[in-house]
């Protein structure tokens, strides 16, 4: 039985609470403060969950270089949705959705800046291609402050048929881009949108890019760097959010 660590409790809240994954045992330090931990608790009991007081070293050990806050849960990997109930769900919605689609993203604390924000803005669903974030989901979860454990989010191993069917379904790709012929606020985003975003090291790969509807543009300063893939992704969806309010 392979067992991952989560360190923390907003981690291990948001864990106990969504139920994508097996949680074999919660652990706690003997120091911990069981007034704070309340709520934490009872999750893990409705979810019958063992709560195990361990030492301090143990903890410590099983976090390696991260701060635990003295609450580590142990857990198999998440399950991510499959694309058919993506789609059905698509299917379902009265309002536009907002989905994002983050493609080449490596590195597991942009992953989790770039869900956090999502999740702020309203993203309804993410998709996302097997990257390097993948082999590190404590630092995903606890970058994202809990909305990788909340939001819907699907791993094919395509992402062009389900791109496909998004566009099929009247959802609008937009690839952000530096080069791209539209300004984000010249954009009318009050539709059913998919953004897609690319990672850090190479950006969307061609094949993505020819797919998209529209190739948008966030303005900066003139001579500006680019923006990290995350800050973009919070732009996007913080605009997309405000035009349809």
């Amino acid at each position: 039985m392979s067992e991952i660590a989560f360190e923390g409790r907003v981690s291990a809240e948001a864990i106990l609470s969504c139920g994508r994954r097996a949680v074999y045992r919660l652990l706690l330090s003997p120091h911990s403060d069981l007034k704070r931990l309340e709520r934490l608790i009872e999750l893990a009991l409705d979810r019958e969950v063992p709560v195990q007081v361990v030492r301090t070293d143990l903890l410590a050990q099983l976090a390696g270089d991260t701060a635990h806050g003295g609450v580590i849960a142990l857990c198999s990997e998440r399950e991510y949705q499959p694309i058919e109930e993506m789609l059905a769900w698509v299917d379902r919605q009265r309002e536009p959705v907002l989905i994002f689609v983050l493609a080449g993203f490596e590195d597991a604390y942009n992953m989790g800046y770039a869900l956090r924000v999502a999740e702020a803005f309203g993203a309804g669903w993410v998709l996302c291609d097997r990257k390097e974030w993948l082999k590190d989901e404590p630092t995903v979860l606890r970058s994202s402050a809990g909305a990788f454990e909340r939001l819907s989010i699907s791993v094919p191993e395509s992402l062009r048929p389900a791109l496909q069917d998004l566009k099929r379904r009247g959802v609008r790709l937009l690839a952000a881009l530096e080069e791209g012929t539209m300004s984000l606020y010249e954009t009318d985003l009050r539709g059913s949108v998919a953004w897609m975003v690319g990672g850090e090291k190479r950006g969307l790969s061609q094949h993505l890019r020819e797919m998209a509807d529209a190739w948008v543009r966030i303005p900066t300063q003139p001579n500006a760097p680019p923006l990290p893939a995350s800050h973009a992704v919070a732009v996007l969806a913080a605009e997309t959010f405000r035009q349809r309010r």
